[in-house]
């Protein structure tokens, strides 16, 4: 049965409908249970009018908000954190851009494919991965991210990736903030194992 123009405005407006009930972004169960199917939802990807960030997450075109990239790829994957250069990015730590958002997982985790945006991923031991954890709020939406001093620790571990002048940075960059908390910094820097040339960059910076 073939439906109409009328018809095809009032069921797109349904879904969408759908979409702005969940700040944005719908999963796949969510618009099956609103009685779509399969072929429609396919049929609305081709349109633009939906995107998808993963299998069984979608995002309503025009969806903008700060930081978006760290938002889709919190709803992508909820047990991630926000992580290394895209944690420095969002506390201002940094000059450099990221052109990928970092997230880490634990190394046991299974690693999901994302579609959209570009992310890296950080495979973390369960000590690592669950220290420093906490939930900021964009807006309405809710992501997981490192703290600012298991941050900084964060990247100094990765140094040889990410780049020993981007650690100094960030290290720098923390030391001139009046909430900075170096008792913390040092405590995550030993467990992190990386309290030696923490200390050693302190003393040439302070």
């Amino acid at each position: 049965m073939k439906i109409n123009k009328k018809e095809k405005a009032e069921k797109q407006k349904s879904l969408i409908k759908i979409f702005k009930q969940h700040n944005g972004y719908a999963n796949y169960k969510d618009i099956l249970k609103a009685g779509f199917n399969y072929r429609y939802i396919n049929e609305t990807l081709d349109s633009g009018v939906i995107t998808k960030v993963k299998n069984g997450i979608y995002k309503l075109e025009g969806t903008f908000v700060s930081n978006q990239g760290l938002i889709e790829i919190s709803r992508a994957i909820p047990e991630g954190v926000i992580c290394l250069t895209s944690a420095l990015d969002y506390y201002d730590l940094t000059t450099f851009i990221p052109s990928t958002v970092s997230i880490a997982i634990y190394f046991k985790s299974w690693r999901p494919k994302i579609d959209y945006p570009p992310v890296d991923f950080y495979y973390f031991s369960k000590k690592l991965f669950e220290l420093g954890i906490k939930e900021e709020r964009i807006e309405k939406y809710k992501i997981r991210i490192y703290d600012i001093e298991k941050t900084v620790c964060d990247c100094f571990r990765y140094r040889n990736k990410i780049g020993i002048d981007t650690a100094k940075e960030a290290l720098s960059e923390y030391l001139k903030r009046k909430d900075r908390n170096l008792e913390k910094l040092l405590s995550y820097a030993e467990i992190c194992r990386v309290k030696s040339i923490i200390e050693t960059w302190l003393q040439a910076m302070v």
